[in-house]
C-alpha cells in the first residue's frame, strides 16, 4: 500500500499508509538498519458501545500539512480526528486524538515493533511505574503511552496472533510481558488525549522523555505544531512546493544522512530498500533545500560527505548506511581495471558541484575551510581518472546504476564539478588548482562534443565504451539523462545539438497514455503485469522535470508549466511524489515519497522563477 504521510524530526521518523497505519518507524538514524517495523503494521481501532472496528474498515481522509499528518474518519454518529507529528525536542511521535460523539469509547493502538530491523529477541512489557507498554532490545527502547491513564494493555507473540485477536472485543487481557517475536496493544478510554510513541537508548531515556511530554501536553503539542508550520509558511499558497520542501526536510537525518526514500514497500524487489544515502540523490536534495534558504539543514550532510564518506583517494562508493559504512551494492569489484572503476563517478562530481552551490548560497566559509583538502582530493581524483587521448573520463557506472561506460550524465556532472572546483580555488587563492581544474572542464567539453553526439540521429549517445586508445562502442538508446548536457552547462541551451536532443528525447520517451517521460527506451524497471505495446517505460517524475527545466533554459516556460501541472496531477492528495507512475492509470509505482522527485520539483520551481543552477562561468 502506498505511503501517504510522514512525520520526522531527523532522529525519529514514521511513514503512514492509506489507513493511517504506521508502516515504518526509524530511530535514531534514518536508514533501513534503524527501521524498527520492517513489514510491520501499527493498527488503530476504535471501540464504541460494544462494537470494535479497525481504521481499515471505515472511510477516512488523510491530509498532510508540512510534516504534520492528519486523519479524519467517522464511526456511526462519531467523528474521530488524529493529528500526528514528531516532537521538535524529543525522539517522540505525538498523536492528538479528538473524538466527538455520544457513547462509550476506547481507542486501541496495536504496536508492531521489529526492533533493530528484526523480529527476533524482542521484549514487550507493561511498566506500571510509567503506565506504558515498553518494547526493547539492546540499546533500542520504545514506550507507547498516553497523556491519559491507560485503560488496558496486553503483550504477546506476534507469530501466534494472540494480541490482534485480543483486540477484537475491545477488552485487552493485560498479559504483562512477552519475548521473542513480541507485539502489544494499549487502550485509552477517553475522548481527548495525546498518544505517545517515545524512543530512547535506555529505560531512563524513556522515563525522562515521557515525563517531559506529560507536563503541559497541550502546550507541548501546540509548540511543535507551530514549529513545523512555520518552516514552510512562506510557501503556503503552493501546496506541492510546500510539501516538497517539508518532505526533503523530513529526510535530513540529524547525523548527516539523507535517505533516498523511507518507503519500504520496495522490499519485494531484491529484498532491499531505498533507505540508504546515495550521494547523488542526497546532493540533489541538498541543492534544492539550499536554493530555498534551508542551508542550515544541509550543512551536516556536506560535512559528513567530505569527512566521513569520501575515501582517502577522493572518490565515493555507490551508497552508504547512516553510520557511514558501505551500503549494499551490485557493482562487481571485478569492474576495476586500468580503464574502469566500480563506482559512479557522477556522484563524486555532484558532491563537488553541490558543495560549491552550498557555499555560494550560504557563505559557509567555515565549513569550506574544514573540508577543502578533501574536496581538493576529490577534484584531483576526477582529474586523474581520465583518458587523455579521448579527453573523456574513464569508465564507471551510470546514474541508473546499470551500465559500465562513459555516460553523458557523468561527463556533464564532471564539467560542472571542474568549473565549481576552479571557482572554489579562485575564492581561496589556490591559483594553480584553479587553472588546472578550469582547463580540465574545457577538456571534458571538447571530448564530449567530439565523441558523444549521434550526428545521424540528432541526439546524444547514452554512453560510449572505450579502451586505451579509442571508442569501441556507442549506445544509441535515447535516454532522458542526456538532458544533463544542457542542465549542467556542458552545452549551451541554444546549441543545435542540445535542441535536437531535447526534441528526440521528448518524441521517443513521452508516454502518451498518461503523460510523463520515461527514463529511456525499453525501460523494464518496475513494469507491472500489463501490455506495454507502444509504451517504452513507466513515466518518472525526475525525468519529466528535467524536460521542464530544459524547456525553461530554451525560453519556453509555458511548456515547462504544463509539465509541472502534470506532476501536480499525479501527486498524492497529501502532496507526496513517487519515483514513477503506472502508464495504465498514473498510480504510484516503486517508492513514495522519493526525495529526488521532490528535489527536482523544487529546482524546477526555482528555475521557472529566474533562479539558476548553472556552474560558474
Amino acid at each position: 500500500m502506498a505511503r501517504l504521510a510522514m512525520v520526522s524530526n531527523g532522529t525519529i521518523a514514521a511513514l503512514y499508509d492509506g489507513n493511517f497505519y504506521i508502516r515504518s518507524i526509524y530511530y535514531p538514524m534514518l536508514d533501513q538498519h534503524h527501521n524498527h517495523s520492517v513489514n510491520g503494521v501499527f493498527k488503530i481501532g476504535l471501540w464504541k458501545d460494544g462494537q470494535m472496528i479497525w481504521l481499515e474498515n471505515v472511510d477516512k481522509s488523510i491530509e498532510m500539512d508540512n510534516l504534520i499528518a492528519r486523519a479524519i474518519f467517522g464511526l456511526s454518529d462519531a467523528t474521530v480526528e488524529l493529528t500526528s507529528l514528531a516532537s521538535q525536542t524529543r525522539p517522540a511521535i505525538i498523536t492528538k486524538v479528538s473524538i466527538r460523539g455520544e457513547g462509550l469509547f476506547r481507542f486501541i493502538q496495536y504496536n508492531d515493533f521489529r526492533l533493530n530491523n528484526s523480529e527476533l529477541g524482542d521484549t514487550a512489557l507493561y511498566d506500571p511505574h510509567l503506565d506504558a507498554v515498553i518494547h526493547y532490545k539492546g540499546s533500542t527502547w520504545f514506550a507507547v503511552t498516553s497523556s491519559h491513564k491507560l485503560y488496558e494493555y496486553t503483550t504477546g507473540r506476534r507469530d501466534q496472533g494472540g494480541v490482534l485477536k485480543d483486540c477484537q472485543d475491545g477488552t485487552l487481557d493485560k498479559n504483562p510481558i512477552a519475548q521473542g517475536s513480541a507485539d502489544s496493544a494499549i487502550s485509552i478510554a477517553a475522548k481527548d488525549f495525546y498518544l505517545y510513541i517515545v524512543a530512547g537508548k535506555s529505560y531512563n531515556d524513556l522515563v525522562e522523555s515521557v515525563k517531559d511530554l506529560r507536563t503541559e501536553p497541550g502546550e507541548h503539542f501546540e509548540r511543535d505544531s507551530k514549529y513545523w508550520s512555520i518552516l514552510t509558511e512562506t510557501f503556503k499558497d503552493a501546496k506541492i512546493l510546500k510539501q516538497s520542501i517539508a518532505v526533503l526536510l523530513g529526510h535530513m537525518g540529524n547525523s548527516g544522512e539523507v535517505p533516498a526514500s523511507l518507503d519500504t514497500s520496495i522490499l519485494k524487489f531484491n529484498l532491499d530498500t531505498y533507505a540508504y544515502t546515495w550521494p547523488r540523490d542526497a546532493v540533489h536534495v541538498a541543492i534544492a533545500l539550499d536554493s530555498m534558504g534551508y542551508w542550515s539543514f544541509t550543512r551536516r550532510f556536506y560535512e559528513k560527505l567530505f569527512t566521513e564518506l569520501m575515501t582517502p583517494e577522493g572518490y565515493l562508493y555507490q551508497k552508504y548506511n547512516a553510520d557511514g559504512t558501505f551500503g549494499s551494492t551490485w557493482h562487481p569489484w571485478t569492474s576495476e581495471t586500468e580503464i574502469s572503476k566500480n563506482i559512479q563517478e557522477d556522484e563524486i562530481a555532484l558532491a563537488v558541484y553541490g558543495f560549491w552551490y552550498h557555499v555560494v548560497r550560504s557563505n559557509d566559509y567555515f565549513l569550506l575551510r574544514e573540508v577543502y583538502e578533501n574536496l581538493e582530493r576529490a577534484a584531483d581524483f576526477m582529474a586523474s581518472f581520465i583518458n587523455e587521448k579521448l579527453s573523456l573520463p574513464l569508465m564507471s557506472y551510470d546514474l541508473w546504476e546499470e551500465r559500465l561506460g562513459v555516460h553523458v550524465y557523468t561527463v556533464a556532472a564532471l564539467y560542472a564539478a571542474m568549473k565549481s572546483a576552479a571557482d572554489i580555488a579562485r575564492r581561496l587563492g589556490v591559483w594553480s588548482k584553479e587553472d588546472k581544474w578550469r582547463r580540465l572542464a574545457k577538456v571534458f567539453q571538447n571530448g564530449f562534443r567530439e565523441h558523444m553526439f549521434n550526428k545521424d540521429g540528432g541526439y546524444f549517445y547514452r554512453m560510449i565504451t572505450i579502451d586505451k586508445e579509442k571508442v569501441v562502442n556507442v549506445d544509441k538508446t535515447v535516454d532522458s539523462s542526456t538532458l544533463a548536457a544542457g542542465l549542467f552547462g556542458l552545452v549551451e541551451p541554444s546549441d543545435p545539438m542540445f535542441d535536437s536532443s531535447v526534441k528526440v528525447v521528448k518524441d521517443k520517451l513521452w508516454v502518451n497514455s498518461v503523460g510523463g517521460l520515461a527514463r529511456y527506451e525499453n525501460d523494464y524497471y518496475q513494469r507491472i503485469n500489463a501490455n506495454y505495446a507502444g509504451i517504452t517505460g513507466n513515466p518518472w517524475i525526475i525525468t519529466t522535470l528535467w524536460l521542464a527545466q530544459a524547456y525553461i533554459l530554451q525560453g519556453n516556460p509555458n511548456a515547462a508549466k504544463q509539465l509541472l501541472s502534470w506532476v501536480n496531477s499525479i501527486a498524492s492528495p497529501t502532496g507526496m511524489l513517487p519515483e514513477q507512475v503506472s502508464p495504465f492509470g498514473s498510480t504510484p509505482l516503486s517508492v513514495m515519497p522519493l526525495a529526488w522527485s521532490h528535489a527536482e520539483y523544487v529546482k524546477t520551481h526555482v528555475t521557472l522563477n529566474g533562479g539558476s543552477f548553472m556552474p560558474p562561468t
